[in-house]
């Protein structure tokens, strides 16, 4: 009986953790970006950090917090005149500067790992797939309350996400204005 006991114990803690560990988002930027950016010499989180602390000193986030992005997200799409002083990220993105060859394999490495996230967690099926949806593009509203609805503050703490803002931010940059 104690065996079963310990059995069944060990049982329910083995699939307890599982799912502690489903998909996270910054699956994808450990298995796609990290790996690669280190390899050029780049270090992407340390890049994201030392970006969001430009953010923060030049006032356009309030602090780190997904909250702050997730402001900012809403202004961009509320304010068309809303523009944003900072250097953009472009400037500081390895994307922009590793070699083409390495950035599509990292953006098809992204592709793989958010399929593999719609399989892993069906709250990523609904996410995702509604992000690549038409009426988002019309209505970019409806991304900004998908976004405050199903994302976690896990989530809104990622460097997954950060990049992903930060490259949205970079849209309304005062830079890119009279080109």
């Amino acid at each position: 009986m104690k065996n079963r006991f310990i059995y069944i114990m060990s049982f329910a803690f083995l699939i307890t953790s599982c799912n502690e560990q489903s998909f996270q988002l910054d699956d994808i930027l450990q298995q796609c970006y990290d790996s690669k950016y280190q390899q050029e010499g780049y270090d992407i989180k340390a890049i994201i950090d030392n970006y969001e602390k430009l953010l923060i000193n030049d006032g356009v986030l309030i602090d780190g917090n997904g909250k702050s992005y997730l402001e900012v997200y809403n202004k961009v799409i509320s304010d068309k005149g809303f523009r944003i002083m900072s250097e953009p990220f472009q400037e500081y993105d390895p994307w922009h500067k590793i070699d083409k060859k390495i950035a599509v394999t990292v953006f098809e490495c992204e592709r793989q790992m958010i399929e593999l996230a719609k399989k892993e967690d069906s709250r990523w099926i609904n996410l995702f797939n509604k992000f690549e949806a038409a009426e988002i593009e019309e209505n970019p509203e409806m991304m900004y309350q998908e976004m405050q609805e199903n994302l976690s503050k896990k989530d809104l703490k990622s460097y997954y996400f950060k990049l992903k803002m930060f490259n949205i931010f970079d849209m309304v940059n005062a830079k890119w204005e009279n080109l």
